[in-house]
């Protein structure tokens, strides 16, 4: 099998969470057939935790204000 590399992260939208609430983090892998199709979230700057359950990622706002999410793939591009 030959590894097929990710090229893009599409598909996510701004999300409104209210503090202490839970929010699911969706977003699609191209090409849908890569090989490593995993999204890692991460917190790039506000109060915000995210946690990952199985395949399933979700944000909690902590405090009021904006939150800034990356999503990255380990063998691919940022989005």
């Amino acid at each position: 099998m030959s590894f097929i590399a990710v090229t893009d992260i599409t598909n996510f939208q701004p999300l409104q969470a209210i503090v202490g609430q839970e929010v699911e983090l969706t977003a699609t892998v191209v090409p849908s057939n890569a090989t490593n199709r995993t999204i890692e979230w991460s917190i790039v700057t506000g109060n915000a935790t995210i946690r990952r359950n199985g395949t399933r990622s979700f944000l909690t706002a902590n405090a009021s204000g904006t939150v800034t999410v990356r999503a990255t793939v380990r063998n691919g591009q940022q989005g």
